[in-house]
């Protein structure tokens, strides 16, 4: 082999070994490019809604209970019935209530029969007072039979006042007694519907005054409904009093209805693991549990065949944005940035048991951001957010129109790196038409 061969082979040999080098550069920068998703920031249409359940329930309604105890005798209506303010709903038996009426009575006409003895006597008295007191004064008798006779005419004016509050005292007590008959009788608090009737004629009831009165009836104006929905704590902040909501009723499939926000609740409901509610108390610990606050929605124009009770979903519009900015909500995260701007990436944050050596690295703040493409590398931009859609969140600082930013996958976004090298999947990145 001449000289000049071994030069053109040992030369190939270079070349293929450069070329190896190079190629194997290649793939290994490929391979440690991170595959995302992107997509191009674009105006739109933002529309935020905080979505709430509960139930269907009339805006105005009554539940009827028993304002004595004893067994009832009469029901006169039934449940469905329309009713009017004053009509007679039931009767609760009465005989007790009767005697006593009749013995208060009778008190009341005793004392005030001791009353008008009593008045005779004072008016005796009087007279015969006036005549000593003229004696006294012409010196036909002493001073000891004048102040008898005066202290006579003051033991029967006592006696007077004492027979009339008396006779009030007894008159007090027939009032109750027959305030007690007249609860017997149970009329309608309002005008409306008797939407719930659980009891019976012949059961007992518990008046008033006990600790768990018993409810005859629910009276209901089924003119005016509202849904009541229970909403997250997070989201108490974005409503008011006059949103838009549109309602659904699980019974009524279909059937979209608009209401009105009326009522915001001031107090937290506690949520249970059980499923069950309770209104959080002042003072107790309850910063681990979930909390709910009530909020009336009043429908606009409600179906005949709404009714209480039926469970109900809420969409209500608490803001609505124009051709603003908008960015898919995923690609919006959270990292750690340093006072200098840098990002300051996972590991190399300090722990907290180093926080208290004097060589430890003091923490950055935690800012939004996305990952603006550039020259093929993800450099992480703080944002401003505003409203949140669907699907997209409103940015109000920190992007333009047009700039290319990472939008996914989410478990990528979760773990990318600022000035990450990118490799675009161009199919998931493509914009869907």
């Amino acid at each position: 082999m001449t000289t000049k061969t071994k030069r053109a082979l040992g030369a190939v040999v270079a070349v293929a070994a450069i070329g190896g080098i190079v190629a194997a550069n290649v793939i290994r920068e490929k391979r440690s490019r991170t595959e995302v998703e992107t997509g191009v920031v674009e105006t739109h249409d933002l529309v935020q809604v905080v979505t709430a359940s509960g139930e269907v329930r009339p805006k105005r309604y009554v539940n009827v209970g028993a304002n004595v105890s004893g067994r009832i005798v009469e029901l006169r209506v039934e449940e469905g019935d329309a009713v009017e303010e004053g009509q007679v709903l039931a009767k609760i038996e009465s005989e007790r209530y009767e005697a006593g009426e009749r013995q208060s009575r009778a008190g009341v006409a005793a004392a005030r029969a001791e009353l008008q003895r009593a008045e005779a006597d004072l008016e005796g008295s009087r007279l015969a007072f006036e005549r000593t007191q003229r004696m006294q004064e012409d010196k036909l008798i002493s001073r000891q039979v004048y102040d008898q006779a005066e202290a006579d005419f003051k033991m029967k004016t006592a006696g007077v006042e004492a027979a009339r509050r008396r006779v009030a005292q007894l008159q007090a007590q027939l009032d109750s007694t027959t305030d007690e008959l007249n609860k017997t009788t149970v009329y309608a608090p309002m005008s409306g519907v008797v939407t719930s009737l659980p009891k019976e004629e012949g059961e007992m009831v518990i008046g008033a005054m006990s600790f768990n009165p018993t409810v005859l009836m629910t009276v209901a104006d089924l003119s005016v409904m509202e849904a009541e929905v229970m909403v997250d704590e997070t989201d108490i902040r974005n409503l008011t009093i006059g949103q838009k909501a549109i309602v659904e009723v699980d019974a009524l499939e279909g059937l979209e209805i608009e209401g009105e926000v009326t009522e915001i609740g001031a107090s937290a409901i506690v949520r249970g693991t059980d499923g069950t509610q309770a209104q959080a108390q002042l003072g107790a610990n309850t910063g681990n549990q979930p909390k709910d606050f009530k909020v009336k929605i009043v429908l606009k124009d409600p179906p005949p065949n709404l009714r209480p009770g039926l469970n109900a979903s809420a969409d209500i519009t608490t803001a609505t944005r124009e051709g603003v900015l908008a960015v898919p909500i995923q690609s919006v995260v959270v990292r750690e940035v340093d006072e200098e701007g840098n990002v300051v990436e996972a590991g190399a944050a300090a722990s907290e048991d180093d926080e208290d050596r004097p060589s430890a690295r003091k923490r950055g703040e935690e800012k939004d951001g996305v990952f603006v493409v550039q020259d093929q590398k993800a450099v992480f931009t703080p944002v401003k957010t505003g409203i949140m859609g669907d699907t997209e969140i409103e940015i109000t600082e920190g992007l333009e129109e047009g700039q290319e930013i990472v939008t996914g996958s989410y478990r990528t976004l979760r773990q990318l790196e600022n000035e990450a090298r990118l490799k675009v999947d161009k199919k998931k990145g493509e914009k869907k038409s």
